[in-house]
């Protein structure tokens, strides 16, 4: 009788064996290779994207998604100046940025007291803040450069206080992993110290999420189309 109670038991738990683990085989291939939620932990990208913002990444058609064999035969996503993109850093390949897509393949972008220049003309950049005074703004120009094959020259909207293809260089297509959507929750926060937080201020970060979710979580951000 007891094995064949233990039989039974068997039987009756497969079917939800098999369910929870095909739940966790879709969790895993979604989050790793069709969206992902993530945030900005910096304001480089601001008034675009705040710190706090927490939003879902397109990561269909990216190529440092998938495994190098696979790259050559999956289609690519086709980036377009002003896109947003996120991309892993080259200079450290588990940080994470994201910025605005600013030069393309084979353009000559050059910056002249702060604006950009593609091919000798002047891009029209609405997106762009300054939070200096010209006086004090940094990198406000640089010499003509011939953007490589597959690559592409990013910049942080908020353009006094971003790290980005000024000081890093251009970014291969094969670092691109995703295009921010959409907004789907976000909380007023301090930018990340530039290393990381310690435990004891993620403790911190979460208590006061607990404490203050509904009186710093910036309701009218939910659901902004990110472009």
């Amino acid at each position: 009788m007891k094995r064949f109670a233990r039989a039974v038991t068997k039987t009756r738990m497969w079917p939800h064996l098999k369910s929870v683990a095909s739940t966790l085989v879709f969790v895993w291939f979604f989050t790793h290779h069709i969206a992902q939620a993530t945030m900005v932990p910096t304001e480089s990208m601001t008034p675009t994207i705040l710190v706090g913002d927490h939003f879902m990444l397109d990561k269909v058609a990216f190529p440092a998604n998938y495994p190098e064999f696979l790259q050559q035969v999956l289609p690519q996503r086709t980036v377009h100046r002003a896109d947003i993109v996120a991309f892993w850093a080259s200079e450290a390949r588990d940080l994470r940025l994201v910025k605005r897509v600013i030069g393309l393949p084979g353009e000559t972008l050059e910056i002249r007291d702060g604006d950009i220049y593609i091919d000798g003309e002047k891009l029209n950049e609405p997106y762009v803040v300054h939070t200096l005074q010209p006086l004090f703004r940094p990198m406000q120009n640089m010499p003509p450069v011939t953007i490589p094959p597959d690559s592409f020259f990013m910049m942080g909207d908020n353009r006094d206080n971003s790290r980005d293809s000024r000081y890093f260089g251009v970014v291969s297509r094969q670092a691109l992993i995703g295009k921010p959507l959409f907004i789907y929750w976000s909380y007023e926060s301090d930018p990340y110290p530039p290393d990381g937080r310690t435990m004891g201020e993620w403790a911190e970060y979460y208590a006061s999420v607990a404490t203050h979710f509904l009186t710093r979580t910036r309701w009218t951000r939910t659901g902004t189309v990110l472009r």
